[in-house]
């Protein structure tokens, strides 16, 4: 096994919010939930899953960044 794999998920996530392509979807999937609020259809659904799920990630990121111990 190599060391990443090693490494549990709560010290890997907390680098997410310092990444910035990770930054930078955070703001697209924003973008995504703003700006095509009033849309309808089944990519759309799809895209504002996606936008949902990588803002969870994304908080999930910015509270083991802060509760890290390390």
């Amino acid at each position: 096994m190599t060391e990443l794999e090693e490494q549990p998920i709560t010290t890997l996530l907390p680098q997410l919010t310092y990444s910035p392509l990770y930054i930078f979807t955070v703001i697209l999937a924003l973008g995504v939930l703003i700006f095509l609020r009033s849309e309808k259809g089944c990519l759309i659904l799809v895209g504002r899953v996606w936008a949902v799920i990588h803002l969870i990630i994304y908080i999930l990121a910015i509270y083991f960044y802060f509760t890290n111990s390390n």
